[in-house]
């Protein structure tokens, strides 16, 4: 299970193909702040990714976390109190994020990325079909349980072609 968390730490030059993502937002769309996501084109929505082929749709980065198709409510309460939007900001790409290696991968800087939906939301990988980024840090022979990587996030959406 992901936890929500701003993972974006450079944007310079920040892109979005749902800028107001709430035509792609339905009741059955729930995802973190940080999660990865892919557009399903079956039901024309937002979804986290369940497999790594599913890269071939994949539109970026969640910028705010949504339950239920609702802003998450700034406000701990007893009683869901999710906040009403009129607009819902959409994933972005073109930005660097810290996402969480898979365990025992190998990176390089300069190196494909790939989705890893089997460890979590905010998972990556080094071998893969689909290309998401590309790895920007220094070389890691065999990244540790848990460990954070600098990737520069692209979109493959529509079309399945990498726009870095």
């Amino acid at each position: 299970m992901s936890t929500a968390k701003n993972r974006i730490v450079l944007d310079q030059e920040r892109k979005s193909l749902f800028p107001d993502g709430t035509s792609v937002i339905t009741s059955a769309v729930s995802f973190n702040q940080g999660d990865l996501l892919v557009f399903d084109d079956t039901n024309n929505r937002l979804k986290v990714p369940a497999a790594e082929a599913e890269g071939s749709t994949f539109v970026g980065i969640a910028i705010v976390t949504v339950v239920s198709g609702k802003l998450k409510s700034p406000y701990v309460t007893d009683v869901d109190a999710s906040a009403g939007a009129s607009g819902l900001p959409g994933p972005v790409y073109a930005v660097v994020a810290k996402l969480i290696a898979k365990t025992a991968d190998a990176f390089n800087p300069g190196d494909p990325v790939y989705l890893y939906p089997a460890g979590g939301a905010q998972y990556v990988s080094s071998t893969g079909t689909k290309q998401i980024g590309v790895y920007q840090g220094d070389v890691v022979a065999s990244a540790t349980a848990g460990q954070e990587i600098l990737v520069k996030l692209g979109c493959r959406h529509p079309g399945d072609v990498y726009q870095g």
